[in-house]
């Protein structure tokens, strides 16, 4: 099997593409597009619809047919640099992660055919729709007790801390099969991870997340090794029975590196999933008030949510060989930024595009899961999490309402965006 390491520190010159515009400024790190992405992205999707990042040394599409295409052509588009660090990494983070027991490999988004093709079937099974309805009891009975904390403890409350951050973590642990004693522990070692590769950091933050990742690394290592001694009815448990009955089908570290990318990937995004719908509602008021009084509309909210607002603006690929997309000869070795904000604005795709509506017929056509062969195969239980959330918001405060005049802040990321703090407030009566 093959044993491609989880991250890659890559050191090697951008190549450029001939023949197509030039930015010299587009980044996503820069603070206009923090705030807002979707109006720059706008103006090139006008004008330039294709074109190379001289800052970021990337070629970038906006349009969601030539995002679409990528996503389908993962033979000639790999995907394994997805979870390399956009920016370089000091050494010192480096020698954090330097020893000889931190050795997590590419399992999932990172891993190629056939490789990932056979781990992905193994995984995908881990979200069967017995594993959700067994989740679904918790997701509610947490949401409910969050809930009820916030409006109990102060009025406004910040949500992030209160309830975006705490109830998807909580809600992957229980997946994986970790014990709610470790919560505490597991949530600081998780927190902000998603930094360390997609962010702009400074070099103390970077050995911080690296000094976490190593522990969460070691903890995903001893619990694996508990679940072999000991199965339960778990998702890791799932994994291991596989291993056990055929050990060539998936390997002992691929499990080891499923349970350590997974909590990431279904914490901290749905974090901004849950933060984002919120921010586009009570800004549009009235539909708040019209799913408060129908929710059999948050269904299709949600998918509302992750088209306009979607809490993964981009995602990444690089040519493995010589190839061309709309009309643009790409070299191999080319890295490519798909914009998902651009495609999911797309006017071409969707009418009045800037536009919030959460009855919208074609919501469901957004990109913010993928395409293809690497279609997020959590996308079930973070659009669980969000139904469930929503029902009980809109069932216990259907007096919310965002806090006035507050400005987001979003940190500097090139892939994931939400507001790091988001104040709500109330009717008491």
């Amino acid at each position: 099997m093959t044993a491609n390491p989880y991250h890659k520190m890559r050191s090697a010159d951008a190549v450029v593409p001939s023949g197509c515009p030039v930015d010299h400024n587009f980044s996503p790190y820069n603070s206009d597009y923090l705030q807002d992405p979707y109006g720059p992205l706008q103006k090139f999707r006008e004008t330039a619809p294709v074109f190379y990042a001289e800052q970021l040394g990337y070629l970038v599409l906006t349009r969601m047919q030539d995002v679409a295409e990528v996503f389908k052509r993962s033979d000639v588009f790999s995907s394994e640099n997805v979870q390399d660090p956009v920016l370089p990494i000091c050494q010192a983070a480096r020698d954090v992660l330097d020893v000889p027991d931190y050795n997590p490999v590419a399992v999932m988004s990172n891993c190629q055919a056939p490789d990932h093709t056979r781990i992905r079937k193994y995984t995908l099974a881990g979200f069967s729709a017995r594993r959700m309805s067994l989740l679904q009891p918790y997701v509610r009975q947490r949401s409910e007790l969050l809930i009820d904390q916030m409006l109990t403890t102060s009025n406004p409350a910040e949500f992030v801390t209160a309830i975006g951050h705490p109830l998807p973590g909580e809600t992957i642990f229980r997946l994986i099969g970790f014990a709610e004693d470790d919560d505490t522990k597991l949530k600081k070692w998780t927190t902000n991870r998603l930094a360390f590769t997609w962010g702009k950091t400074s070099q103390d933050q970077q050995v911080d997340i690296a000094e976490k990742m190593l522990a969460y690394w070691r903890h995903c290592v001893d619990f694996v090794a508990h679940r072999m001694a000991n199965p339960a009815d778990d998702f890791t448990s799932e994994l291991l029975a596989v291993h056990k009955d055929t050990p060539d089908a998936l390997g002992y570290r691929e499990i080891q590196s499923i349970v350590y990318g997974l909590s990431f990937a279904g914490h901290e995004i749905v974090t901004n999933f849950l933060s984002n719908g919120l921010v586009c509602l009570l800004a549009h008021g009235d539909q708040w008030r019209q799913l408060c009084l129908d929710p059999g509309l948050i269904k299709n909210t949600l998918e509302e949510v992750l088209r306009l607002n979607s809490p993964q603006t981009s995602w990444r690929r690089i040519a493995l060989q010589d190839t061309e997309i709309a009309g643009i000869k790409i070299p191999a070795g080319t890295q490519i930024f798909m914009s998902l904000a651009s495609a999911n604005h797309d006017e071409e795709i969707f009418q009045d595009s800037e536009k919030f509506d959460i009855h919208r017929k074609n919501a469901r056509a957004h990109i913010s899961f993928g395409r293809g062969a690497h279609f997020c195969i959590g996308n079930r239980l973070a659009l669980l999490e969000g139904q469930i959330a929503f029902e009980t918001l809109v069932e216990k405060v259907p007096s919310l309402q965002l806090v006035p005049d507050q400005e987001f802040d979003f940190f500097p990321n090139f892939t994931f965006r939400g507001p790091k703090e988001l104040w709500l407030q109330w009717s008491n009566k």
